[in-house]
């Protein structure tokens, strides 16, 4: 997805500072020198100063790919991008993910589906549940320091006092 070019003397201390993965097909140049950009390629020149900033944007390139998953219901099997979940719930040692008005089955399991999902916005609030952030409407504390999370399609979740401080750390609060 990134080719990285800057000078060889600093191309591994950039490339960890970046995090960046490079791979031998992509779509992005970044570079710090205006003369190695590619005119068939999307290019990023940065100023070694901006080089946080740089990376966040990096981050958000990654982070909005769209990533598909094949789920099936009585209709047959569907495609949907991931950022169309509300959330992923076991029910009866099944996986369901649930859209506004759908629900998917799917052949993986919870674990699997929050590691295809790391890069995402998926937090995982309990031991049967994955929740997307963007579509969380109400965040409701109740007792034994758990909280009560309304859905924007109505339904409820439950954040689990032992997945409390990695959610509220993902929503920053």
């Amino acid at each position: 997805m990134f080719k990285l070019k800057v000078a060889n003397s600093e191309h591994k201390i950039i490339k960890e500072r970046l995090e960046l993965i490079e791979t031998p097909k992509y779509s992005y140049v970044v570079t710090d020198d205006k003369d190695l950009i590619e005119e068939d390629k999307i290019n990023i020149v940065f100023n070694h100063a901006e080089i946080p900033k740089v990376s966040s944007l990096l981050d958000l390139i990654v982070r909005g790919e769209e990533l598909y998953l094949n789920g099936h219901n009585e209709f047959g099997q569907k495609s949907v991008e991931c950022r169309n979940f509300y959330y992923f719930i076991v029910e009866n040692e099944d996986v369901y993910g649930v859209l506004n008005d759908t629900r998917l089955l799917f052949k993986l399991k919870l674990y699997e589906i929050e590691e295809l999902l790391v890069s995402k916005d998926f937090i995982r609030v309990s031991k049967y549940c994955l929740v997307n952030i963007g579509k969380i409407d109400y965040i409701k504390t109740v007792l034994n320091s758990k909280l009560d999370l309304l859905m924007k399609n109505g339904d409820y979740c439950e954040v689990n006092r032992s997945y409390l401080k990695d959610f509220k750390a993902s929503l920053k609060i």
